[in-house]
């Protein structure tokens, strides 16, 4: 997987079988996605927020699938949900869908079919809100970056040009690079903007996270942060 990982959508398999969640992590991990599981309805619960899609089983050893869907649904997070289920009979299956799972799916199924769902829903809404790169998490939804577990206060520029740079990391850019692709190629300010940014961030994030490289630009070392 590449070091900065925010073009690959969050996947959290709720499954109460190790062979299962194992297989299909396995199997998603394969194809680039970024993926967390979790074996019962708490842990699901306490990682749900971080997910862009759920793949939910509807039994589960502490709580049903149905009540996490509930959850997500009622707290109105953006993860979009596939319940799983040996119960798939069309009663289950209206169920799920009436109380708001986005795809129903039941077992046993075909990876390649799960994955084709996935991509199907994805392709309806994915628009990542956090970035992880090196030390660094970016986070849009905060306007913040965090170092480890120490949280940082961005700009809305910071965030932005922090956020291209992680795309990239370990490649060097130059100043117009950056204000055509951050602040836009009708911006009328002139390259100055962009060695003030990196003042800042240096002062916020450490000294050695974005370094000069000399007749080029800048160059984000995310590995640095926080020295």
């Amino acid at each position: 997987m590449p070091a900065s990982n925010r073009s690959q959508p969050r996947i959290l398999i709720v499954e109460d079988s190790p062979v299962q969640s194992s297989i299909i992590q396995s199997y998603l991990k394969g194809q680039e996605y970024q993926v967390m599981t979790a074996s019962t309805g708490q842990a699901a619960l306490e990682q749900v927020s971080q997910a862009d899609l759920v793949i939910l089983d509807v039994i589960l050893p502490d709580m049903s699938g149905y009540e996490i869907l509930s959850f997500i649904r009622e707290n109105q997070l953006r993860a979009r949900v596939i319940m799983l289920s040996t119960l798939a009979d069309t009663s289950f299956k209206v169920r799920g869908l009436k109380s708001g799972a986005d795809d129903y799916l039941g077992k046993p199924f075909d990876l390649t079919e799960l994955e084709a769902r996935i991509q199907a829903l994805l392709r309806q809404n994915f628009n990542p809100l956090e970035a992880t790169t090196g030390r660094l998490r970016i986070s849009k939804v905060d306007q913040c970056v965090y170092i480890q577990q120490k949280k940082v206060e961005l700009s809305k520029q910071e965030t932005e040009l922090l956020w291209y740079m992680a795309e990239h990391p370990e490649q060097p850019h130059s100043r117009q690079e950056l204000l055509d692709n951050v602040w836009g190629a009708d911006f009328q300010g002139g390259e100055r903007i962009i060695d003030v940014m990196m003042v800042s961030l240096r002062k916020k994030l450490g000294n050695k996270v974005i370094q000069t490289v000399r007749g080029v630009g800048y160059q984000l070392h995310p590995e640095e942060a926080g020295k």
